[in-house]
């Protein structure tokens, strides 16, 4: 069975919705603290709540873009033994940011940690988009079997 490299374009309205999303979010934050009181943000905090939603949507897109991107451009592209190395890479950073962040000794490894986990956790989510490479064992046998 061979499997064969599929490039499927992004979408280039995500990227820009992703862009006007967080333009809007950004501009309206200062906007809605003129408009309703303290008071009424108080009592209904949908309010104050459009903006972080708005940018959070548009930060959700971003990386949902580049996801698509790193997969198209490394889809079958890597070693499978590269491909297994940074996998494993990625699950050691996550398990040392928590242990680093569980540890109640020293402060510093706590917020390193925290950075270390998120970075290796978005990594790993956006290298487990990227299919590696068949074994060329397998392309010679298929090769020779047509």
């Amino acid at each position: 069975m061979e499997e064969e490299r599929v490039i499927t374009p992004l979408p280039k309205s995500m990227p820009i919705i992703a862009l006007i999303l967080l333009i809007l979010g950004i501009a309206l934050t200062p906007f809605i603290q003129d408009i309703f009181s303290e008071e009424q943000l108080s009592k209904n905090p949908l309010f104050s709540g459009i903006p972080f939603l708005l940018i959070f949507i548009s930060i959700i897109l971003f990386f949902m873009s580049f996801t698509w991107w790193v997969s198209n451009r490394l889809n079958f592209r890597v070693s499978d033994k590269v491909y297994q190395r940074i996998e494993k890479i990625f699950i050691g950073g996550i398990v040392l940011g928590i242990i680093m962040m569980f540890q109640p000794w020293v402060f510093v490894l706590f917020r390193y940690g925290f950075y270390l986990l998120l970075f290796s956790t978005l990594a790993f989510i956006v290298w487990s988009h990227v299919t590696a490479a068949p074994p060329i064992d397998e392309f010679a046998t298929d090769m020779a079997a047509d």
